[in-house]
């Protein structure tokens, strides 16, 4: 039986997240039964984009800090750290416009950057998950345009180093291969706690393209799975349907079963939101996957780049893992010959530039 805590929290406020939090994790145990004296700590957010927190896109900074604290007070050392996507070159950048470079000053806690890794069965995670103690995931509640839903599982795929990313989404850029990978790495990097940051989550097109939707929620437990399980009931989805939560789940990963998951702190049902919207490349509930599949020749989805909005960063074209997307001074392209639909260039787009774009039939289809 999984323990999994859910804690209403109103607001970002200083006071109303240590309260919240704190309270959460002491119902699964406390922090003191995840943290020991001396014990180093990786404290692992969903740090996507250089995003301000109102955009909802990355794991709000004030959650960062409270975990933070209670690492501190169990007499843990935390750091933080993640590999987001771009190869991680705009990391700098994220820390900034992110708060956690304000907090980690004023926490006086380390900022590391994943650079140094090792090999587990070809898979090249960062030192840090092996060199520490404990690990923490942070995730955001968000969607997203391949998995559905992202928060607890996928966070973890920020634990992988370099290349490997853009190479996974090139080998594996349809969600039933992409979702085998992402256990992979789930289970190399299985955090210890999770505490997810769904006060204001996101929804549409999300991971980095949606809208902030104000949920008012805290959700701790030392299982990742059962976390996402009851992401998934809340927003109106059977956790089983959600291919990440199935594919963690059959490998024994953690619990999915909603039966077998003991919810503590407030009921689940007071939280289900009614008018959760889904990324446009999710099809309609009602619709069974088979169906989905026979037409999926005909479906058709593509990033596109709004002009007026783009800076010319360049970050897409970096990011793009089959070489796919020109930027220039006047003009941008991407090559739909070449793309993947993998969408990695709307998750790391700063400036929401880019987004998804349907034929007649994938509207009529997914509604």
């Amino acid at each position: 039986m999984a323990r999994v805590s859910l804690i209403r929290c109103a607001s970002y406020d200083p006071d109303a997240v240590y309260e919240s939090v704190k309270r959460a994790v002491d119902l699964v145990g406390g922090i003191g039964s995840f943290v020991k004296q001396g014990m180093k700590v990786l404290l692992k957010p969903n740090l996507l984009s250089e995003r301000p927190p109102e955009d909802a896109v990355d794991t709000h900074p004030e959650v960062v800090r409270v975990v933070a604290r209670l690492v501190k007070i169990a007499g843990g050392e935390p750091v933080i750290g993640d590999a987001p996507g771009g190869y991680g070159k705009n990391i700098e950048a994220i820390f900034e416009k992110s708060g956690i470079r304000r907090v980690a000053k004023e926490e006086g806690i380390g900022l590391v950057k994943f650079t140094s890794s090792r090999f587990i069965e070809g898979i090249p995670i960062t030192n840090y998950v092996f060199d520490c103690d404990r690990i923490i995931s942070l995730p955001k509640l968000k969607t997203h345009s391949i998995t559905v839903l992202t928060a607890g599982i996928k966070n973890m795929f920020g634990t992988v180093t370099g290349l490997y990313k853009a190479e996974t989404h090139s080998r594996a850029p349809r969600e039933e291969d992409l979702v085998k990978i992402l256990a992979k790495v789930f289970s190399i990097a299985k955090p210890h706690l999770t505490v997810l940051d769904g006060i204001v989550a996101m929804d549409g097109d999300g991971p980095a393209a949606g809208d902030p939707k104000s949920m008012k929620l805290v959700m701790a437990s030392p299982d990742a799975v059962a976390i996402d399980a009851c992401v998934a009931k809340i927003v109106g989805l059977n956790p089983l349907d959600i291919l990440l939560t199935k594919a963690a789940y059959e490998a024994g990963l953690g619990e999915a079963d909603l039966a077998r998951i003991e919810i503590a702190g407030e009921a689940i049902d007071e939280f289900i939101s009614k008018d959760f919207r889904l990324p446009q490349t999710t099809p309609l509930k009602v619709i069974p996957r088979a169906v989905v599949n026979a037409l999926a020749s005909f479906i058709r989805f593509k990033p596109w780049i709004n002009e007026d909005l783009c800076e010319r960063c360049g970050l897409c074209g970096e990011t793009c893992p089959v070489d796919a997307i020109t930027v220039e001074r006047n003009h941008c392209r991407i090559d739909y010959k070449k793309c993947v639909r993998c969408l990695c260039c709307q998750e790391v787009c700063p400036y929401r530039a880019i987004s998804i774009r349907r034929n007649i039939l994938t509207k009529m289809v997914w509604g």
